[in-house]
């Protein structure tokens, strides 16, 4: 099945691939991430094409194109693999892609995907949680250590938005200070903070993973495990803004839970989708 994003057929030369990942295995509390990206798409044709801010509609200039949704494997290393193998075949294309998990677990298997074409890679990380944990539940793999095992892979994680940081965690975060920055601390110094990240991503091609509860969750409710004191709107375009300006080759989207009525944070997401098109839409202009 397809559903296209914006309701829209795929563009003739698409420069952003939508790719919906209902990958779900390891989520512990709200549960309900494999139906995010459907719903997701199915709302997108609600939305306003054209960008007020840029003054242009991201789809007369980029394109889309949309993957059809899939069911992984039950078996959940067979799932990473099949992610890691669509990744491979996005990567390779070039077009900037748009993974719609999903758990945040399936940032690991993209990573080692793009590494692969991009040896250069490093990630901004935006989420209410570090996800740094050794191990969780008795699995070291899971939507709580991912960017443990990805930081174990030598990429650079630069982490923002962080309201919720675990005993475990606690050394990373002690030692790691100058990459992993607080909500509360970006509030206090946001135009320091922005530098920080152009920063960091002027070395080398970037990855956005966006876990969804790095905002306010009166703005996005429907995550597994939403936390107060979050990111508004206005923030977070500034960093999406900041990431697409510098050498961005895909993101994800993740921990997104539906909740269908009112679907605001499906809505939030596929606007996201849009905004991140138009800062691309700007830049080759």
């Amino acid at each position: 099945m397809k559903i296209p994003f914006l309701g829209l057929p795929d563009g003739e030369n698409p420069r952003v691939a939508i790719i919906p990942i209902p990958f779900e295995f390891t989520t512990t509390w709200l549960k309900g991430t494999k139906f995010a990206p459907q719903e997701i798409l199915k709302v997108s044709p609600n939305l306003e094409f054209f960008d007020e801010e840029l003054l242009l509609a991201p789809h007369e200039i980029v394109g889309f194109y949309t993957e059809p949704l899939w069911e992984p494997s039950l078996a959940f290393n067979e799932a990473l693999s099949q992610v890691e193998a669509l990744a491979k075949h996005h990567a390779r294309k070039g077009c900037f892609a748009i993974y719609l998990g999903g758990e945040h677990t399936i940032t690991y298997p993209i990573i080692l995907a793009y590494r692969e074409i991009y040896p250069n890679l490093r990630i901004l990380h935006l989420d209410a949680h570090l996800d740094q944990r050794d191990s969780y539940l008795n699995s070291k793999l899971n939507h709580a250590t991912v960017m443990k095992r990805i930081s174990e892979l030598g990429v650079p994680i630069f982490s923002l938005g962080l309201r919720a940081i675990s005993l475990e965690e606690k050394d990373t975060f002690i030692k790691e200070r100058e990459r992993i920055v607080l909500a509360e601390e970006f509030f206090k110094d946001k135009e320091g903070v922005l530098e920080r990240v152009s920063q960091f991503l002027s070395e080398g091609p970037a990855y956005l993973s966006l876990d969804m509860d790095v905002l306010d969750p009166s703005l996005a409710p429907g995550v597994g495990t939403p936390e107060p004191g979050g990111l508004t709107w206005q923030d977070l375009l500034k960093i999406l803004a900041n990431f697409m300006s510098a050498k961005p080759v895909a993101m994800d989207i993740v921990e997104v839970r539906p909740f269908l009525d009112p679907p605001m944070t499906e809505y939030l997401a596929a606007k996201i989708i849009l905004k991140v098109s138009a800062y691309l839409s700007k830049n080759l202009k």
